[in-house]
């Protein structure tokens, strides 16, 4: 694998996101995935299954007992591997976790601000150890350390009414991920991480909801339950990391040879972003889908932007 072949993934939460973790025992019933440490994440399972869904609704194909048809959907069971049951390979794009980089919190004078922290900062420089874009790295690496510089001042953030360092971000470098993102511009927060995992918790949305009876017009008996979103405007970050050369019969293209190359990986995974990004050049691919579900009741929409040029 070389470095330039990463993709490096910013993810923008149009509408509040649930990617749930099944029901819980706690307060929340239904609450969003969590890592070990308490913060939230996306897990990798669930943004490729995601993808490979948008991947035929994007070439109009229609499911077969619910699943893809992959002798007509070849492009989508050759990047993100076949259906179960099919034992012809797997996918040739290994798809990482989504991490949160910058969470809107309530804040006592900015109405809100972006925050983030070390560790979730750390996490998302991990990935640039594969490779991608150099410039974000720097960027990173600057906010990783700009709890010392406080080269902005600082901001109320609405936990105990403590003032917090907040950190120049170079704007640019996140230009047309959203509205809300605008709000970069005035700096981000960045927490230490004994209290990173407690403050992100007051950003949560939290919704009751319950299921009616539609013939007495009352609520269900035991139908009332809680779900947990990310909120709207959340920026995550993720990868798509080359996983060649794979043995994949839909990556053939009649050939007798079903290995897929790094070649093969650029040309399928340029032919699938140039598809769901409305045909445009090469360079920065955007497009959005539905991850988590809830779309019904406008929960789950993002807007993925892929950085790193595809050649094809």
């Amino acid at each position: 694998m070389r470095s330039s072949d990463v993709r490096t993934l910013m993810v923008y939460a149009v509408t509040p996101l649930h990617v749930g973790s099944g029901r819980s025992g706690g307060v929340v019933d239904l609450p969003v995935q969590r890592d070990p440490f308490g913060y939230p994440v996306v897990y990798a399972s669930s943004f490729k299954g995601a993808l490979k869904s948008f991947c035929g609704e994007a070439y109009d194909l229609p499911l077969k007992d619910g699943r893809l048809d992959c002798e007509k959907a070849k492009v989508c069971c050759c990047l993100f591997g076949p259906e179960k049951g099919d034992e012809t390979g797997s996918g040739v794009v290994t798809v990482t976790d989504l991490i949160p980089l910058f969470v809107p919190v309530p804040s006592m004078d900015k109405g809100y601000v972006y925050v983030t922290s070390k560790y979730l900062l750390s996490r998302a420089l991990d990935f640039f150890e594969l490779g991608g874009d150099a410039e974000l790295k720097n960027e990173l690496t600057e906010l990783l350390n700009c709890v010392q510089k406080n080269s902005k001042g600082t901001v109320e953030v609405d936990v105990a009414g403590v003032n917090r360092p907040i950190c120049e971000v170079e704007v640019k470098l996140f230009n047309g991920l959203g509205v809300l993102a605008d709000k970069l511009k005035e700096g981000v927060v960045v927490l230490d991480d004994e209290e990173g995992s407690e403050i992100l918790e007051r950003a949560y949305v939290r919704v009751t909801r319950n299921s009616i009876d539609l013939t007495t017009k009352t609520v269900k008996e035991k139908a009332l339950w809680t779900e947990e979103y990310l909120p709207q405007g959340t920026i995550l970050m993720g990868a798509l990391i080359p996983s060649v050369p794979k043995d994949n019969k839909y990556c053939a293209e009649g050939s007798s040879n079903n290995v897929c190359d790094g070649a093969c990986f650029e040309k399928k995974l340029g032919e699938f972003l140039s598809k769901v990004s409305g045909g445009k050049g090469d360079g920065v691919k955007t497009f959005f889908i539905n991850l988590g579900g809830k779309e019904t009741v406008g929960k789950g929409i993002i807007k993925v932007v892929v950085n790193g040029g595809v050649k094809r």
